[in-house]
């Protein structure tokens, strides 16, 4: 009984902590998420010792997969269809150019460090990309362009896949002494067709039932059920499940907009159809919306509060290998201005100010110490040092963009 009220106390706490956090964010500029990473560092096994990283070991992978899943598909409700649509080239050129270049800079300077070749080619490709989980939640604090909304929330998706495949590929190159440069590409197409496929598919089917049979008795819970359906048929069919959310979640919030694309579409053929005005509306209510940020909130907060949990700041090499590599993203993430000169400078800098690694990068470090590879047992840990120096070097500059803008203003106030 002790040990429930024990838990029961903590996650009362770490809930008000995250609502605090959101109003110091909101108040003062200062990233609750940095502030949710900090709280994890001082309940775990380095603080005060209160949670145990060996009593959530084994619902941690369910928790994490299950956050990444539903953040996906939350963001997805600040996307416009159209604006998708007309950023997605100019997205994709962002998406692969960041990767790449973190790819080789954290793999050279692992090897530099004196790290394993093979590790740090594969933690390159671990850590090679933006995490949801972050991107996310801070998107949601500030207003950029739907432009820029779209382009940060693309790339933190597809670098989902990007990472996956190439240390997954690495792995197999150093495991297998194989390399096949068409079987990447394939990899890379096929997880991201075969997730977009369902995702839209599923949302349209979504759409027509609520529409016709939940239209007076839906159930916001009987959505959440048939995402996690949506998950587990992109996954087995070796498609990304993040990516297959991200695009049913754009599905329904477009709703209204696709319907009306439609009918004007068959009015065409039948002028009786379709009647110029008609007012459609749309598959997912404000209130439904709504609820479904209260989840991601819940999410998001523990998600944190975890990966703080991970972070051993006993080994002081490990310290400094994540500060320098963080540091080292910092410089190189500035590099993709050249891609986004038309953007306004306050979009350009939260761009290059929003790197934090997260999720992906901590699962995919998991899997790859299982592996008998050289290095292969110091991978997890070093990751997760990464992992949160990220964070807090993105945070801060999310915090120093959103300051310089506010000053611009009152200077301008003043004039």
């Amino acid at each position: 009984m002790v040990e429930i009220l024990t838990i029961f106390t903590i996650v009362s706490v770490i809930l008000f902590f995250g609502l605090l956090a959101e109003f110091i964010y909101k108040r003062f500029n200062i990233p609750d998420i940095l502030l949710l990473v900090l709280m994890g560092l001082f309940l775990g096994p380095f603080g005060f010792k209160l949670i145990s990283l060996n009593n959530i070991s084994e619902f941690a992978p369910i928790f994490t997969t299950f956050a990444l899943l539903f953040i996906m598909f939350d963001g997805a409700f600040d996307i416009n269809l159209s604006s998708f649509a007309k950023g997605l080239v100019n997205s994709l050129n962002i998406t692969v150019f960041n990767f790449l270049i973190s790819y080789f800079t954290i793999s050279i300077l692992l090897i530099l460090f004196g790290y394993d070749f093979s590790t740090s080619v594969i933690l390159g490709g671990v850590l090679g990309g933006i995490s949801s989980a972050f991107v996310i939640p801070i998107l949601n604090k500030i207003k950029v362009t739907k432009e820029t909304y779209t382009t940060l929330i693309f790339e933190s998706a597809f670098t989902d896949i990007l990472c996956i495949v190439f240390a997954l590929t690495a792995l197999e190159i150093f495991t297998l002494d194989t390399f096949n440069l068409r079987v990447i590409a394939s990899k890379v197409f096929t997880t991201f067709a075969v997730a977009g496929i369902i995702g839209v598919l599923a949302g349209i089917i979504w759409i027509a039932l609520v529409l016709k049979i939940f239209r007076e008795q839906k159930s916001y819970m009987i959505t959440i059920a048939y995402l996690l359906l949506i998950y587990v048929l992109t996954e087995y069919l070796n498609g990304n499940g993040a990516i297959a959310a991200l695009f049913f979640g754009i599905m329904l919030k477009n709703s209204k907009e696709l319907r009306e694309l439609y009918q004007s579409i068959i009015s065409k053929d039948d002028d009786t159809f379709y009647t110029k005005g008609t007012n459609f509306t749309s598959a997912t209510t404000p209130t439904e919306e709504f609820f479904y940020h209260q989840i991601s909130f819940f999410l998001k907060t523990f998600f944190f509060v975890y990966i703080g949990l991970l972070l051993d700041i006993s080994n002081i090499k490990l310290l400094i290998v994540g500060a320098v590599i963080a540091a080292a993203i910092v410089l190189v993430r500035k590099s993709c201005s050249i891609l986004t000169k038309k953007l306004p400078k306050f979009d350009r800098n939260i761009i290059n100010s929003t790197f934090g690694r997260g999720l992906a990068a901590a699962v995919l470090a998991q899997y790859v110490s299982q592996f008998n590879i050289p290095g292969a047992e110091q991978v997890p840990q070093l990751a997760t040092t990464i992992i949160v120096f990220s964070i807090l070097f993105s945070s801060i500059m999310v915090f120093i963009a959103i300051g310089n803008v506010r000053n611009t203003n009152l200077a301008d106030k003043n004039v």
